[in-house]
């Protein structure tokens, strides 16, 4: 259950997460964003820069389109975008993060909590799935 009256997520927090989405290299199976759409995470391409000037993914769209996902944390706010080669691929999203009194990030319009400084790789993975569902549909 999300708190209505949590804390913002504190910046350190924020820095730690984003680290640790970008360690994670998740190349997972498909992801079912839709009924009709799904995408297969293929990597991230900012392994080599700062977590904190964003993370960004490539997904694969069942169709063979590919889009690059992107997400940034500015003033407790989660921010998601996808960046495609066709019209209409751009799509930009934002998510208040906050932190509960398990120290969990919970960004609750898309129904995603995660401990910041967590190595579960299932605990982070599942939080970017959430991250993909949410900005691809």
């Amino acid at each position: 259950m999300f708190e209505l009256s949590s804390p913002s997520l504190p910046s350190d927090k924020a820095r730690t997460l984003l680290r640790r989405l970008r360690d994670l290299n998740l190349t997972a199976g498909p992801v079912a964003v839709t009924r009709e759409l799904g995408v297969v995470i293929a990597g991230c391409l900012s392994l080599d820069g700062p977590a904190e000037s964003g993370v960004r993914y490539r997904v694969r769209l069942t169709d063979g389109t590919e889009r690059l996902l992107e997400i940034g944390i500015r003033d407790a706010k989660l921010l998601m975008s996808t960046i495609g080669s066709q019209p209409g691929a751009l799509r930009h999203l934002e998510a208040t993060l906050t932190y509960d009194r398990n120290g969990r990030a919970c960004a609750r319009t898309i129904r995603a909590r995660v401990q910041p400084d967590s190595n579960d790789t299932r605990e982070l993975e599942h939080f970017l799935r959430r991250v993909v569902r949410a900005v691809l549909r």
